[in-house]
């Protein structure tokens, strides 16, 4: 019942914007105030009992250029937040027991950095201490694809008909 008396509240509210004095001056924040709470550009005008074309020229201010009101869609009934967060967690896990956490994916992404970063290290050390005479050894393409070949061969005789 409670939801129902603001959402009264808020309808006559935006129907019953009440002409005012036009102010000295009127700030940003208070534009902005008004968008928040809903305040329509037609609504400002009679509020600040200003010309539309006034409302307007506010509006080609870079903070307010393409700003709409907000829409604030009042609930029929009360929203009660009943669940601590602890009980939140729990219902969280219960819902789905394989979900990843976005601390999950940070903890994977950074052990496969590190194990790339030692890679890497591991070769440049390689690199380093190799003498004049010691080369290192990278495969070529040539090389690559023979060994392909070599893993297809051996797939194809251990594989069977039925």
């Amino acid at each position: 019942m409670n939801s129902n008396l603001e959402t009264k509240k808020m309808i006559e509210m935006r129907k019953d914007v009440e002409p005012g004095e036009t102010p000295e001056s009127i700030s940003i924040s208070m534009i902005d105030q008004d968008l928040k709470n809903g305040v329509s550009k037609s609504d400002m005008a009679i509020k600040y009992n200003i010309k539309p074309w006034e409302v307007d020229r506010m509006f080609e201010h870079p903070l307010l250029k393409g700003r709409r009101p907000s829409k604030k869609r009042p609930l029929s009934f009360t929203f009660v937040d009943d669940m601590s967060e602890q009980t939140f967690e729990a219902a969280q896990e219960a819902l789905d027991p394989n979900q990843v956490t976005i601390e999950d994916v940070i903890a994977e992404a950074n052990e496969e950095v590190k194990a790339n970063w030692d890679e890497h290290t591991r070769v440049e050390e390689g690199m380093d201490h190799k003498g004049e005479d010691d080369e290192l050894e990278i495969p070529t393409l040539r090389d690559t694809l023979d060994l392909v070949k070599e893993q297809e061969l051996e797939m194809e005789e251990d594989s069977f008909e039925l």
